[in-house]
């Protein structure tokens, strides 16, 4: 209790006892009652008089104390620099502290909103704390929780510290010119690389103050910090044009891969990670820039060149013989394939079950799980009795029961766990096999032992025909697996007319050799008359968007995956066209994006900011959470930022 309170309280107990003396003088003592009035009347004048000098002391000592605190403050909030401003009930503001006086900054009557509309969150209370800029100062404005008050903090200083800091922040990158090992055998053309294409990046380089270290002969370290990496990503890293144009006019297949690793202080993780991204851009074809920062999906830049095949073997020979080691060392082997196996899925998968038997391990090939798409389908019922009789079918569930700690799980046609038929299966597999051929993506979800994944191949049925000449023998491989597998090359190059290369038809040329029938494998492919009718409906719904992209969305309908997939191939072939996206209902609650191009118009980016995937020329993406008139919006819009990025590059 404060002092003054209790000295109120002894005053009123003191006028008690007086009155109790008194009438105690007056009858007890018999002292004439007019002397004891007077008495107590003045001693009741003393005590009034006391309590008016202590009451207006006790004022003139809060005026003192507020005025001083008041002074005190003030000081404190120019120190801290600290305005505060309020508002009335029509947010017009009808206070403004010292502060902003002293800043010459006035808006005494003016709307707050009308003043400062990047504050409308806060006012409004939908954040606690906003930023805006006035006369080159930045502020962070709170709002009190109660009444119409905001507080506004000066935090240029603390502002201009931190995007300093941020600016100065390391990027490491790395550089790779692709395909430079194979031209390398020939003297005249390393020296054209180096004096006519090596000279353009060093003069990139040197003109954006960015360090570099030739580590090989093919390969750049790059040291940079934040704001040098911004400029590069304005100018949207133009070399990359730049190089391929000048290999197009000196005829070489030279391109460039970069990585830019960001946001760590740690730089053995920004090295790692540097590391980690040039492989992914190679892996998905080279020609493009991957950049990411820590805790952060990659970001992509450029990949408009189809991957090249790489012409050495000696690869394919150190991973088929990798992979007959990892074969020979477990105790069975469960062959996996993505959901709605295709033909060349099918025929990847016969490949690597007739590999793995040759070495006498359990083989099971996981069919019966996840759907086959028609076509094939049709052509493994037509071979039912011999591909039963040389492998074993099963569901996941059978395959997760042969299943042991040391058996190799085999993934072909895919690297993703969420899109395959053993997804169940990849949960538990502690040793794990991939042999793909679409483009890498970022992250791989599955832990595998050894990751083959090569986007320059047409096919997996490609690669994996590639190891049977270092592991099978004349006869292993009979008529109606080379069909299936020469069925899965064609279909996947379009009848070998997209992603071909010396080594497509090499392979061809060795199923051929295996018994495969190229014209019965052209009838395997014919549609019925109900696909033709679809088919059309498909075309006919279709329109021209803008620079060559053609879309046909149908909201009405059921549509076989594989009918969208060559409706857009048919489309394709009209002149002026470079790009087809039909969306469509594969399922009543499933809708499908089938994307194709000529090459040139990456369909794999656009796909992959959809959560789709596939190759530059033919990508796609199915889900169950966006109709088709949401997919259509979608795709229009990412259609629209492609555009535009390509316009600036």
């Amino acid at each position: 209790m404060k002092k003054e309170t209790k000295l109120r309280i002894g005053i009123s107990i003191t006028l008690v006892i007086i009155a109790v003396l008194l009438l105690l003088v007056h009858f007890v003592l018999k002292v004439n009652s007019l002397i004891a009035a007077l008495v107590y009347v003045l001693m009741l004048g003393l005590i009034f008089i006391y309590a008016y000098y202590l009451n207006k002391w006790q004022k003139g000592k809060e005026e003192y104390i507020n005025e001083n605190l008041k002074d005190s403050i003030t000081d404190a909030m120019d120190i801290a620099d600290v305005g505060i401003i309020v508002y009335s009930e029509d947010y017009v503001i009808t206070y403004m502290s010292k502060l902003f006086y002293d800043r010459s900054i006035t808006a005494l009557g003016e709307k707050v909103l009308n003043w400062l509309p990047d504050l409308q969150d806060v006012v409004k209370g939908n954040v606690d704390k906003s930023e805006v800029v006035i006369k080159d100062c930045k502020y962070e404005v709170t709002k009190k929780d109660t009444g119409s008050v905001l507080i506004f903090k000066d935090i240029t200083l603390e502002y201009d510290l931190k995007k300093r800091y941020e600016d100065e922040a390391l990027v490491l990158g790395l550089v790779n010119f692709d395909n430079y090992e194979e031209l390398s055998e020939i003297e005249e053309d390393v020296t054209i690389i180096n004096s006519e294409i090596k000279v353009l990046v060093y003069e990139y380089l040197r003109k954006h103050e960015i360090t570099f270290k030739t580590l090989r002969n093919n390969r750049l370290f790059l040291m940079l910090n934040e704001r040098t990496y911004e400029k590069l990503a304005a100018d949207r890293f133009s070399i990359l044009n730049t190089v391929r144009k000048e290999a197009k006019r000196l005829d070489m297949p030279i391109t460039l891969s970069m990585a830019f690793a960001r946001g760590s202080d740690d730089y053995k993780e920004l090295d790692e990670m540097a590391a980690n991204l040039l492989d992914l851009a190679q892996t998905r074809g080279g020609d493009q820039v991957v950049i990411r920062k820590v805790n952060e999906e990659p970001v992509y830049f450029g990949g408009s060149s189809e991957a090249r095949e790489k012409s050495s073997k000696v690869r394919v020979r150190v991973i088929a013989n990798s992979i007959k080691d990892l074969i020979v060392r477990s105790s069975s082997v469960i062959i996996c394939g993505h959901l709605d196996m295709d033909a060349d899925c099918v025929g990847a998968a016969l490949g690597m079950s007739l590999i793995a038997q040759n070495f006498k391990k359990e083989t099971y090939i996981i069919t019966k799980t996840g759907g086959i798409e028609p076509t094939i389908k049709n052509v493994m019922d037509m071979y039912e009795e011999e591909l039963a009789a040389r492998h074993r079918f099963v569901t996941v569930n059978e395959a997760i029961n042969h299943y042991d700690d040391n058996t190799l799980v085999i993934m072909v046609d895919h690297h993703s766990a969420s899109q395959s038929n053993g997804s169940e299966l990849l949960k538990i597999a502690k040793k794990v096999v991939i042999v793909d051929h679409h483009r890498r993506k970022a992250d791989l979800d599955v832990k595998a032992i050894l990751a083959y994944i090569e986007a320059g191949a047409s096919s997996a049925s490609e690669l994996v025909m590639e190891f049977v000449p270092y592991i099978l023998k004349r006869g292993q491989l009979i008529q109606s697996e080379a069909n299936i597998m020469y069925m899965g090359i064609l279909i996947d190059t379009g009848g070998f007319k997209v992603r071909t290369g010396v080594r497509t038809f090499e392979v061809a040329g060795q199923l051929r050799y295996w018994g495969a029938d190229p014209s019965l494998v052209e009838e395997f492919n014919e549609e019925p008359y109900d696909n033709l009718i679809k088919r059309s409906i498909i075309i006919n719904n279709s329109v021209l968007y803008k620079e060559g992209i053609m879309i046909s969305a149908l909201e009405d309908g059921i549509f076989d995956r594989t009918l969208i997939a060559q409706s857009g191939n048919s489309m394709l072939k009209t002149r002026g066209v470079k790009a087809v996206f039909v969306i469509a209902h594969i399922a009543k609650d499933e809708v499908a994006i089938s994307a194709r191009s000529k090459g040139g118009f990456n369909v794999q980016m656009i796909m992959e900011k959809m959560n789709g995937g596939g190759h530059m020329t033919q990508a796609g993406l199915q889900t169950k959470e966006y109709d088709v008139k949401e997919l259509k919006v979608m795709l229009l819009k990412i259609l629209e930022e492609y555009l535009k990025g390509e316009k600036e590059e």
